[in-house]
């Protein structure tokens, strides 16, 4: 049980007066064995970080300081978080020590992994849609088969609600979504239907594919209908459409990734501002970065627009954001998140 670590990291978080992060996301690798259209990962070789993952000990280091400071939830992310054949032990050492794990991922190889993946809380693998011609289409290979295969084989050792389908949507796979809502209905599992959004790096570009305009409200429409059908497996944030129609992080909802989620290169560095833009890089103790001039003066920025910030609508720093932004909002994730909204 992680009661006794959540409640002493709780007691951390009182005392700092809520000014520490609170969760971590670990890019193991930046390596992807996909080719998503909307995503800038899979381009082939683009992240070659074979010689640069940083040493296993030096990540069960970083998980001692991450426990040590009181972070509640690690993300093993990446590219691909498997395509790092450490990250099962990473889970592994992560889980024993209490903090709450979870990992999105593409599914190719969670049954080579099956031992490591069980050990999450939260497994999340990414399916768009069931009919294979359009994920193929979506994702760049024509893996559809062998996921869910191996998605089976997982779910025999994972725990009713615990297992994720994460859903990128447009108006392309709308109407494969109650066929997906029925599949996490008759397997016990949540669907995380998410308005697709560009992923990018600093400096990259990608084509446009978010939605605009009315596509907002009908996608929006339609996925509050399949919550209402299937209450106890769709979950999304209501609220993020707002978001969304407004641009994105701006003044009146600044971004939080800075100081409350913790970003973590396969190299062991610490980033700031965020995962996806650095301003800074260091690889001394969590802590004695923290403390740091340098890293106090870009939190302090937060609050304010960078020009980089200017239409993300990444998922993972909004949900910490809406978290910190507003007590309400954060009052209405968790029902959410509890499906009992």
């Amino acid at each position: 049980m992680k009661y006794p670590y959540i409640a002493r990291s709780f007691l951390k978080h009182l005392a700092s007066g809520f000014r520490l992060p609170y969760m971590v996301m670990f890019e193991t690798t930046l390596m992807c064995n996909m080719f998503c259209e909307y995503c800038i990962f899979g381009e082939e070789g683009k992240f070659n970080d074979l010689q640069t993952r940083a040493g296993r000990d030096r990540v069960f280091c970083r998980i001692d300081e991450f426990c040590e400071m009181g972070i509640f939830a690690l993300s093993f992310s990446g590219g691909e978080p498997l395509l790092n054949p450490n990250t099962s032990d990473y889970i592994a050492y992560a889980a024993d020590r209490g903090l709450w794990t979870s990992m999105p991922t593409n599914g190719l190889l969670i049954r080579k992994y099956a031992d490591g993946v069980a050990r999450l809380d939260m497994l999340e693998v990414s399916i768009d849609s069931l009919n294979p011609a359009r994920f193929a289409k979506r994702r760049g290979i024509d893996g559809l088969a062998r996921i869910l295969d191996n998605l089976e084989f997982v779910l025999t050792k994972r725990r009713p609600f615990t297992t994720q389908i994460n859903a990128a949507v447009n108006l392309e796979n709308l109407e494969d979504l109650p066929e997906l809502a029925k599949f996490c209905h008759a397997r016990h599992l949540v669907l995380h239907p998410e308005a697709v959004h560009n992923v990018m790096r600093q400096g990259e570009l990608l084509p446009d594919s978010e939605l605009h305009g009315s596509e907002i409200d009908v996608v929006e429409r339609a996925l509050r209908e399949l919550r209402a059908l299937y209450p106890k497996n769709v979950r999304f944030y209501t609220h993020y459409y707002d978001f969304y129609r407004q641009g994105g992080f701006g003044p009146k909802f600044p971004c939080r990734h800075p100081s409350k989620l913790i970003s973590m290169k396969p190299d062991g560095a610490i980033h700031l501002p965020c995962a996806f833009v650095t301003l800074h890089q260091s690889q001394a103790p969590l802590r004695e970065i923290f403390a740091s001039e340098t890293a106090q003066k870009i939190i302090a920025q937060e609050a304010t627009l960078w020009d980089f910030c200017k239409g993300c609508k990444i998922g993972c720093p909004y949900e910490v954001s809406a978290f910190t932004n507003s007590p309400m909002l954060a009052f209405e994730s968790g029902l959410d998140f509890l499906r009992i909204k």
